[in-house]
């Protein structure tokens, strides 16, 4: 019988990261399952090493992969042709080592079953369709330098002839997995934002940060509603799609785990409980700006089920 425990963002190319993560219980979660919500590394090699390193941590892992995991850069071991070969060959080695990408049934320990079904994503760009795509301007947004300092621009390669975005080709890759069929509760998990409302703090959020920063004996933030973010930097371009949302109601699920914007969230919205807890870069977690890690000492977060001192923001 298990608990579901999550987290994202662990970015281990980062030796602070990769300590933090082997210095995870080895005896605390052996009966227990883990969701792991992208942004492990680009590297396959180190891909594989920390995933063995948590699948001998829990019972189960659960990972599905984010803009970082599917970088394409030479220097690292071997050569993708593209980003989707790159995805490709990710979910080959999860195969090969046990890791989980596709729907499975867990057990858990208030003798009840919970279904965890991963949702592959990319984010929608305004330009794409602004339908579905996440964004919003601000007054002082600054396009290009939001642009030139995206990293996926420069690391992702896509290959010629996609007959559709990128965030439909991951969509489309769901379909076997989208069902209203699930006899139990759903979980489901994405690596990028299913919703507009997740992308700005809410007051709880700001709260807090203010409280996590208490603990670190720093002051409270100035521009609360920024949490640390660069000026003119428009994260709503790359935040995500509306069809995650879409794709999880499909599934009515009733949590939904999510990371890429390293500022941590618990919100109900709809009927459906939206949680992301990611570890972050070490410089973010010194500032406090991950609310939640203090209380969770920079380990995964218990979302099933629900503990009771932890209330649904």
């Amino acid at each position: 019988m298990s608990r579901i425990f999550a987290i994202s963002d662990i970015h281990v190319d980062y030796s602070q990261n990769l300590e933090i993560v082997k210095n995870w219980s080895d005896s605390d979660y052996k009966n227990d399952v883990l969701i792991l919500a992208g942004d492990v590394t680009d590297s396959l090699e180190l891909l594989k090493s920390t995933l063995i390193i948590l699948r001998e941590k829990f019972s189960k892992v659960c990972f599905v992969p984010g803009n970082h995991d599917v970088w394409v850069r030479k220097h690292r071991d071997g050569i993708s042709s593209n980003s989707l070969t790159k995805f490709a060959q990710i979910l080959n080695l999860c195969q090969r080592i046990n890791v989980y990408t596709k729907p499975i049934c867990v057990p858990c320990i208030n003798d009840s079953k919970v279904w965890l079904i991963p949702l592959y994503s990319w984010y929608t760009q305004p330009e794409e369709d602004l339908v579905e795509s996440l964004y919003y301007p601000f007054s002082n947004e600054k396009k290009e330098m939001s642009r030139e300092i995206w990293s996926d621009n420069y690391n992702c390669k896509w290959p010629d002839g996609l007959l559709t975005t990128v965030s439909e080709h991951f969509a489309d890759l769901n379909d076997e997995f989208i069902s209203s069929d699930y006899h139990e509760p759903v979980i489901t998990y994405s690596h990028f934002l299913p919703r507009q409302e997740l992308i700005r703090s809410s007051g709880d959020d700001d709260l807090a940060v203010d409280a996590e920063r208490e603990l670190l004996g720093l002051p409270k933030l100035d521009y609360a509603k920024r949490q640390g973010a660069l000026a003119g930097f428009n994260f709503s371009r790359y935040a995500g799609s509306k069809c995650i949302d879409k794709q999880l109601r499909q599934c009515k699920s009733i949590l939904h785990v999510f990371g890429h914007q390293h500022r941590n969230r618990d919100r109900m919205i709809k009927d459906v409980r939206y949680i992301s807890h990611c570890l972050g870069y070490n410089r973010e977690r010194q500032e406090g700006l991950l609310w939640g890690l203090h209380k969770w000492k920079n380990a995964p977060k218990m979302i099933w089920p629900v503990p009771v001192e932890q209330p649904i923001k």
